[in-house]
């Protein structure tokens, strides 16, 4: 009644249930948030702190309490709004473009309910596989709401690993046959079939991700882009500029201030270009402008791609680089010959 009682790194109080556990948990995400949008550093750096040392902080709480999806979701919402403002990208930025790993152009960022799921699948699997016998008969049920649930999804994720099986291993593409090996849920031990379920479930929630952006119109148009996919590393982010970044996020997912988007926006009251009278969208401005290509203006984009390649092979060429002496190998006489 005076104090709670840490267990096994879980805190209990008189009440027996989580209701103050999930607060000290949103406290701590907000709290989080306000120290690192508080400090004096860029946008991209603050991001790169919140993937790497708040995130890892809340996923061991979020894995042993007993928190609602619905909890999880409004959490995300708040990150994702941190993010958004961090990165320079608008409110209206999807979070599929934050977190997908199967877009067009990934970000390094993971998904708070996607991490929330992978670690109750792990706890779930973890239970049932326990060596004690005790452990795994207690019934011990990992509650996560109505909205989704936790143990239902080890079931699905364990019958699509049996379905494989009996499937087998297919081509895809224009691979050759038994050019691809994969581990069979049958002859997997029990590592093996916890990692396996767990890369189900990411799976799962990729796909749900890329369904609802085929849904999407203008943001979800990269689905139909035959281009390959492009990960952006952090070392990648580091060494962009900040309009950079954010024009990048922009043009890959139609949010740049054109004029069928300002008009769509209600900010512009016709969606015409300016220099002629088709439709200003992003790939008419790119390269499909009659006007522009007659005044010469691609070309121009195009020779200064070039002549800023040029320089720098230049500048490349004509560094001086010290000599360095050529290696003489030594060749050893054979001793045979030698005792001959």
């Amino acid at each position: 009644m005076d104090s709670p009682i840490k267990c096994l790194g879980k805190w209990f109080d008189s009440s027996l249930s989580d209701k103050a556990n999930v607060e000290r948990i949103r406290s701590q995400l907000q709290e989080g948030l306000k120290q690192i949008d508080k400090s004096a550093l860029p946008g991209k750096f603050k991001a790169w702190l919140f993937q790497n040392a708040l995130l890892p902080r809340l996923m061991w709480p979020l894995m042993l309490y007993e928190i609602p999806t619905s909890s999880v979701e409004c959490l995300e919402r708040k990150i994702s709004k941190h993010l958004r403002r961090w990165l320079g990208i608008p409110p209206s930025f999807t979070s599929i473009g934050l977190y997908g790993r199967s877009n067009q152009l990934q970000l390094p960022l993971s998904s708070l309910v996607e991490e929330f799921k992978y670690a109750k699948t792990r706890l779930v699997v973890t239970l049932k596989q326990s060596q004690d016998s005790s452990i795994r008969n207690a019934g011990i049920e990992t509650r996560t709401g109505r909205k989704w649930s936790a143990s239902q999804e080890v079931e699905q994720a364990e019958k699509r690993l049996q379905q494989k099986d009996i499937v087998g291993i297919t081509a895809v593409g224009r691979q050759g046959l038994g050019s691809s090996k994969i581990t069979l849920w049958s002859s997997a031990g029990n590592m093996e079939r916890r990692r396996m379920v767990q890369d189900e479930v990411r799976a799962a929630e990729e796909e749900d991700r890329r369904a609802k952006a085929v849904a999407m119109g203008a943001q979800g148009a990269w689905t139909k882009w035959t281009t390959t996919e492009r990960k952006l590393t952090w070392a990648d982010i580091w060494s962009y500029e900040p309009l950079r970044i954010a024009f990048l996020l922009r043009s890959v997912y139609d949010l740049l201030p054109l004029a069928s988007n300002l008009h769509r926006w209600g900010l512009q009251d016709h969606p015409k270009c300016q220099l002629c009278d088709t439709t200003g969208t992003m790939e008419h401005i790119l390269s499909s402008c009659t006007t522009a290509l007659t005044h010469g203006r691609y070309r121009w984009r195009h020779d200064s791609v070039l002549q800023e390649l040029a320089d720098k092979l230049e500048r490349e060429r004509t560094k001086k680089r010290p000599r360095q002496k050529p290696q003489m190998i030594q060749f050893v006489k054979d001793k045979r010959r030698l005792k001959n």
